[in-house]
């Protein structure tokens, strides 16, 4: 099982380190596999540099063509997937979301969730996952609202 989940994260590296078209020190990705969802975006830090860049945004800044960008993300979704299987064929508690941090000199940690995640709202989701994983407290009203909840 080791060596499968080994092969996994490392085809998960490469295929961000292909979609990334900049040097980077962090990336933070979200993912979730499962009935009926399934989804994953990730945040870099650019060397140098302390603002993030959104993995949804890689297109439109590097003069990637939208097609290009889905087929790795894409196969982004295909090695959570492959992912999963493995916990399933090795008995192993069925997760429903992870989270990924991994750093430019190949050290990663990955947190597994095992929430329900078809009664969580995508959107707040992902703005509470933003303030937990990166410290992003947006200016809109909502988001703060969402944050708020969140906290108390």
């Amino acid at each position: 099982m080791e060596l499968k989940l080994n092969n996994i994260y490392q085809k998960v590296a490469d295929n961000l380190k292909e979609m990334i078209q900049e040097d980077w020190r962090d990336i933070y990705l979200y993912a979730e596999v499962g009935e009926g969802s399934q989804t994953t975006y990730f945040f870099y830090y650019p060397k140098g540099s302390d603002e993030p860049i959104y993995s949804h945004d890689i297109p439109e800044l590097f003069e990637v063509s939208e097609q290009s960008y889905l087929v790795l993300l894409d196969k982004q979704l295909e090695c959570f997937r492959e992912l999963l299987d493995v916990f399933i064929e090795n008995k192993q508690e069925i997760w429903t979301s992870l989270n990924l941090h991994l750093g430019h000199d190949g050290k990663f940690e990955i947190d597994y969730g095992y929430e329900d995640i078809l009664t969580v709202d995508p959107y707040e989701q992902q703005v509470i996952w933003e303030y937990k994983y990166l410290g992003i407290i947006s200016e809109d009203e909502y988001d703060k609202k969402i944050i708020k909840k969140f906290l108390s």
